[in-house]
Formats: C-alpha cells, structure tokens, sequence
C-alpha cells in the first residue's frame, strides 16, 4: 500500500492534475533581491538561513495588510501568505520554522501559480521525505504529514481515532472529518507498540477502498482528475522528482495484484550530473500522466504476487526480541511483584486473599532464587529454574 495522487485531491482538495512544480535554482545571496522584488522587503541575515526564510519572519512581516493598501501591496502579502502557507503545510521542512525561497518565483504570476499540480509536488516531496527518514542518521520527518496521518487513519485500524458526527462528516476535503474533537480516551501508546499493532495487522484491520462511497461530497473538478491515482508517472517537487507506481498497489484500486514489473534505478532529478537534462526528461514522463493509466486483470491470482512478495519483503516493522532480553524482561517484572507483594497490608484482607498472596510471594521468591547460571549473566540452558519462570 502507499499514498497516490487521488488520496492526495481527495484529502487535501489540492491539484494533481496541471503544470509540474519547477522553478530555477536560486544561489542563497539571491534571496535577498528576490524577496525585495516581491515582497517588497529585505530579510535579514537573521530572518533566514541560507536558502531559506524563517516563518516567523514572514508572520511578523506581512500579517497585516490595510484595508486601504495600494494593490502591490496587496500582491506582496498575498505571495508572503501563500509561501507561509506551503512551507508549514505541504512542503514542510525538518526544522520546522523555515521555507525554500526557491518557492517564492511561483506565485509571482497568480494566474499561473493556480495551474500548477500542487497536489502532484507535495506527494513527490512526502515521497523523498520518507525515504530520507528511514536513514539511521535522521531523526526527524518533513513534508506534509497531514496527508501521511489521514492516509493511514483511512486505511489502517491502528490509532484511529473516533469522531463526533457533525458537520464536518459531509466535508471536503476529507481530511476535515479528522480535525473534529476526538470523542473517548485513547491510550498513550510508544512506537514499540504500534509496531506491535502493525505487526499484528489482520485483513479485517485494513480498507483497502475506503473513499468508495464518498461520491456525493467530493466536487465534480476533483472527480475528473481521480483517474490520475492509476497513473504510472514521475511526481515532480521543484529539483526533486519521484516514481508514481499504482500497479505496485492495485488492490487499492479493487484489483486483483500481479507480480510488477521491475523498476529501473534512477537518481531523480537532484542526483544527475545534468538537472536540466533530468528535469526535461521528467517533465516530458509528466506531460503524459493522462496516457499512463493502468488497468487490472481479474485473471490475476493474487496468491503469486503474494509468494513474490513474502519473500523480497521485510515482514516485520517491530525489532525482534531475543530469548535472553525476554528472560530479563521476566526476572524483572516478577522482581517487581514481589516487592509490591511484601508491602501489601493483610490486615484488612480476607483469610483467603491472605493465603494468597503469602502464596504469591513464596512462588516468586522460589523462583527469583538464583535465575542465571553464572555470574555473567548468561540464559541457563537446561534446569528446573527456568522452566519454572516459563511456566509462571
């Protein structure tokens, strides 16, 4: 499963279809004179880094526009608004308070800014940030993570929340159905458990079509382009560019799955010697999204892609627990017990629940008597001790 472009009109009401999202490449001392050219005013060197501007200087600088503001001015706190707009939103970055200049040059036209496939950019830039996130040295995640928490509210029954049906159950985009207050407690989870929930995923878990009956609600200008989720094509994101591959997940689509075909190794648009010989050849793969539809098969057994698939794929997110740390695991909460044990007051308690838990502390004192084999620490490997925790 991924997110594709009809998840992205449809949760986000943006753009798929139109101009790809390509702006020159901008030097960092080059954001001085763009910025003085359409906002009308100079950050300083403390207002942005490098390439990029601080939101709060765009929020302290541009907020207010009078009433009786001359149109220019108009025009400049619009781009300062619309900039502020994606940078925080669809095209967030890892720091989280700044946005690339680069993107300033589109909304210099506004006309032509309204014809760009907004919707198509952001998923290319989510795609990137994702890969980037599974690197070891990155702590962090950007891009538009509205999308990235709807998508898998809508299709993965792990930390759904529930909502109060209001108003906002008939809205659009979609995504609004979650903005709503939450109804019912949900427990703080860590990231150990919901890799255990993803892990432990059944069928019955999963919506595989959940936008299915949603018709009435969504604008006809979004249900013409909702033929593009199927399109086999290259997302464009400025210098960025990323594979669209639905026929690697046509059960979204209600079809059956093939084995797909390979994917040949690339390096985007960012990774080529040439960048403009990379964009163009991207931009022609985009210039044909419409003629790149893929269809199913319902001859497909999906019993095929399912053995391919089992056997090139990592089948657990979570880290796989050793014997060892599970014995420590064991030792250490039963120690635990047994010090809660020893500070329970029976007077009050039944004669019963007395025996209880004298009973209680018996066992785990038996049990806690010695459970490693050797001063190292080491898992004993055979003796009654260990089966003795086993069995408790």
């Amino acid at each position: 499963m991924t997110i594709t472009l009809d998840e992205v009109a449809l949760n986000l009401g943006l753009a798929i279809d139109g101009e790809p999202v390509v702006a020159v490449e901008l030097e960092d001392s080059s954001a001085i004179p763009i910025c003085e050219k359409l906002l009308g005013k100079k950050p300083t060197s403390s207002d942005r880094r490098g390439g990029f501007l601080k939101l709060s200087w765009l929020k302290d600088s541009f907020s207010h526009c009078p009433d009786v503001a001359p149109l220019e001015q108009v025009e400049q706190c619009t781009r300062a608004y619309l900039l502020y707009l994606v940078g925080s939103t669809i095209f967030s970055t890892t720091s989280g308070n700044t946005v690339p200049v680069i993107f300033l040059p589109l909304f210099e036209d506004f006309d032509k800014a309204g014809k760009y496939a907004w919707g198509a950019a952001a998923l290319a830039f989510l795609y990137r940030a994702l890969g980037n996130a599974t690197s070891k040295s990155q702590s962090t995640i950007s891009g538009c993570l509205t999308l990235l928490q709807c998508w898998s509210y809508w299709h993965l029954n792990i930390g759904r929340p529930k909502l109060n049906q209001g108003q906002a159950h008939d809205a659009f985009p979609l995504a609004l159905r979650w903005k709503q207050k939450l109804s019912g407690l949900r427990s703080k989870c860590d990231v150990v458990q919901y890799r255990k929930a993803l892990d432990s995923l059944q069928p019955c878990d999963v919506e595989w079509q959940p936008y299915h009956d949603m018709d009435e609600i969504v604008p006809e200008y979004i249900k013409d382009t909702l033929i593009l989720g199927r399109s086999r094509t290259t997302l464009i994101c400025l210098d960025k560019a990323e594979k669209h591959l639905p026929d690697r997940c046509l059960r979204q689509f209600g079809f059956n799955q093939p084995i797909p075909q390979d994917v040949p190794q690339w390096k985007g648009i960012d990774g080529e010697a040439d960048q403009s010989k990379s964009i163009a050849s991207s931009c022609e793969d985009w210039s044909k999204h419409r003629d790149q539809i893929v269809e199913g098969d319902d001859r497909v057994d999906d019993n095929e892609y399912l053995l391919w698939y089992s056997n090139i794929t990592r089948k657990f997110v979570g880290r796989h627990t050793s014997l060892e740390s599970m014995f420590r695991q064991t030792v250490a909460g039963m120690t635990k017990m047994l010090e809660l044990a020893k500070t329970l007051s029976r007077d009050d308690m039944f004669l019963v629940n007395q025996k209880a838990v004298e009973n209680i502390k018996n066992i785990l004192s038996e049990s806690l008597k010695n459970p490693f084999s050797n001063s190292k620490g080491k898992l004993p490997t055979k003796g009654s001790k260990k089966r003795k925790l086993i069995d408790i």
